[in-house]
Order: C-alpha cells, then sequence, then structure tokens
C-alpha cells in the first residue's frame, strides 16, 4: 500500500509539471496579413497568450537588445523592459504589471502578447480561441 502510493505521488510530481505549462499554438495575423508563416510565433499558457519578442520587433520595425535574461524594446518612441520570469515590465521608466512571466521556449523570449501589442506598439489587438490579430492600419471591424 505504502509502495502504491508513492509510485502514484512520484506519477503526479512528473505529470504535473507538463500539465502546468500545456500550450496550444496561436496563429497570428499583422492587418490582416499571416505573422507566423512556419506556425509558433505565439502560444497560449495557463490563459495567456505569449508571442516569440523578437518576431514581434521585427513585425513592428522595432529595435531589440538583449541584457542576460531581459530584453530591451523600443517601437516608435516607447522603450520597454522585458525579464524572464517577472511578471513587472518597466515601460516608460515606470512599472506595468504582466498577465503572466515571461519565459524561454525554444531559446526565444516570448513576452505577453497584450502587454507588447497594445501598450509598447500602440496597437489594437483581437484573440478569440486560437487567432489573434493585431490592427494597425486595418479597420478590425472589417
Amino acid at each position: 500500500m505504502i509502495r502504491a502510493c508513492a509510485a502514484l505521488l512520484v506519477a503526479l510530481a512528473l505529470v504535473a509539471p507538463a500539465a502546468a505549462f500545456a500550450e496550444s499554438l496561436v496563429h497570428v495575423t499583422f492587418d490582416g496579413r499571416p505573422v507566423d508563416r512556419s506556425g509558433g510565433i505565439a502560444v497560449v499558457r495557463g490563459g495567456v497568450v505569449y508571442a516569440d519578442v523578437v518576431d514581434l520587433t521585427k513585425a513592428f520595425d522595432g529595435l531589440l537588445t538583449t541584457h542576460g535574461s531581459s530584453v530591451v524594446v523600443t517601437v516608435n518612441a516607447t522603450t520597454a523592459t522585458f525579464t524572464a520570469g517577472r511578471r513587472i515590465a518597466t515601460m516608460q521608466a515606470g512599472a506595468v504589471g504582466l498577465r503572466g512571466a515571461p519565459f524561454y521556449r525554444h531559446g526565444d523570449l516570448y513576452v505577453p502578447l497584450d502587454a507588447y501589442v497594445v501598450r509598447v506598439a500602440g496597437a489594437r489587438l483581437r484573440v478569440r480561441a486560437n487567432q489573434a490579430a493585431i490592427y494597425v492600419n486595418a479597420n478590425p471591424l472589417s
């Protein structure tokens, strides 16, 4: 009986972390055009949509520099610093809470999509199921 309980606890310990980080891919469009031609630019993790900060910065013609586990991005006149594992970002010299902490996936830093698109880039975002639409020049109602 003790062995069975111990085996069950070990099995749960191995499954729980995998379930906690279960991801599903999100298809991203930018003014109606696909951003993620090969897929994988964005994922849902823990109910939050995250996207690869490098791909986002390229899409918005921004500037990105890395500093250890942090990235500093500038889009238009807005600068933000995202740090892996921290639910707070620095934007325009102020602290902003994030819906989730940035994390590394396959060597790339993923940041909460809403914080980047709305707060940093000043664009509009619509997320439905596994679809995220970013609007800069297009009308989201069309």
